[in-house]
C-alpha cells in the first residue's frame, strides 16, 4: 500500500525545503538498519504490527501534514514562540518522527526513554550540520518530541504534539497500533483490521483538524478510542480535532471533537 520512495517524495513537497529534505534522506538511509532491526524485534518477539521504515516515513508524513494545516491556521509552533524559524519546526517534526520508536529495539515498556537514549548522539549530529547558533535548544526540543510520542507521556511542545497525533492515525488494516495475538478472534483482533483508510484534512478555526477515518466494521471505534484518541488527548491540540468516522454501516457518519 505506501512504499519508502513514494512517501519519500510526499515528505519533500510538504518540507519545501531541499536541505533540510537531504539531511532528512541521507538520515532515512543511513539509519535504515535501526528500523529494520526495531522492527524485527516488533515483529518476531513482541508480536506487533509494523514499527519499522514504512511506519516512520509514513509517521512524518502525517506529521508534516498536521504541521501544515495548523501554521494555515496561524498556531505558532513551539519554536516560533521561542524566536525561532518554522524550518526549526519542521526539523523537530520530521526527526522527531523518524527516530521516535528506535527503543523498541530494547524493551517495548517505556520504548521511548530508550529511543532517546538512542537517538540523542544521532540528532546531535543532524542538529549540528543543521543549526550551528542554538544547536543545544533544536536537540532538546527534538529529543522531547521523541519522548512525548506515547500517550504516557504528555506533550509539552505543539511539535510533540504533531509526531503524537500522527503517529496514532497508522492504524489503517495491517497497521494496527494496537496489539492482538494474531492466532486469536477477539476485539483487538477485529478492531485492528476494520479500519481501510485515515486522512488527515483542513477543518474550520475551532477544530482546524479534521482526521477521517473510513472503516468496514463498526468494531473500529475501539481501535480509535484505545490509541487515537488517548494521543490526542495527551497533546497540546485537544479539542481543536474533529473525528470523522464513517462506520461502514450504511454510510452512517460519526463526527466527535477530542
Amino acid at each position: 500500500m505506501y512504499t519508502e520512495e513514494i512517501l519519500l517524495e510526499e515528505i519533500r513537497e510538504l518540507l519545501d525545503d531541499e536541505e533540510l529534505f537531504s539531511l532528512y534522506e541521507r538520515a532515512f538511509r543511513e539509519y535504515h538498519y535501526y528500523f529494520d532491526t526495531t522492527n524485527y524485534i516488533v515483529l518476531n518477539v513482541y508480536q506487533f504490527n509494523d514499527h519499522g521504515p514504512v511506519h516512520v516515513l509514513l509517521t512524518t508524513r502525517r506529521a508534516l501534514e498536521l504541521l501544515k494545516i495548523v501554521k494555515k491556521f496561524d498556531i505558532q509552533t513551539t519554536a516560533e514562540k521561542l524566536g525561532k524559524p518554522l524550518k526549526w519546526s519542521k526539523f523537530i517534526v520530521a526527526f522527531g518522527a523518524l527516530f521516535h520508536d528506535i527503543g523498541n529495539m530494547i524493551h517495548r515498556v517505556n520504548h521511548y526513554e530508550f529511543s532517546i537514549f538512542l537517538a540523542g548522539p544521532i540528532v546531535e549530529r543532524l542538529v549540528n550540520e543543521f543549526e550551528r547558533r542554538d544547536p543545544l535548544l533544536l536537540k532538546g526540543l527534538t529529543l522531547n518530541a521523541i519522548y512525548t510520542h506515547d500517550e504516557a507521556v504528555p506533550c509539552t511542545t505543539i511539535e510533540g504534539s504533531l509526531v503524537t497525533i500522527a503517529d496514532g492515525c497508522d492504524m489503517e488494516a495491517g497497521r494496527s497500533r494496537l496489539v492482538h495475538k494474531k492466532d486469536r478472534v477477539d476485539i483487538h483482533a477485529v478492531s485492528a483490521l476494520a479500519i481501510e483508510r485515515v486522512a488527515i484534512t483542513e477543518g474550520d478555526e475551532e477544530q482546524p483538524i479534521v482526521i477521517e477515518i473510513w472503516m468496514k466494521h463498526p468494531a473500529g471505534i475501539f481501535q480509535v478510542d484505545e490509541i487515537l484518541t488517548k494521543k490526542v488527548k495527551s497533546s497540546l491540540l485537544t479539542g481543536r480535532v474533529r473525528l470523522r468516522i464513517h462506520t461502514g454501516t450504511e454510510g452512517e457518519i460519526v463526527e466527535k471533537v477530542i
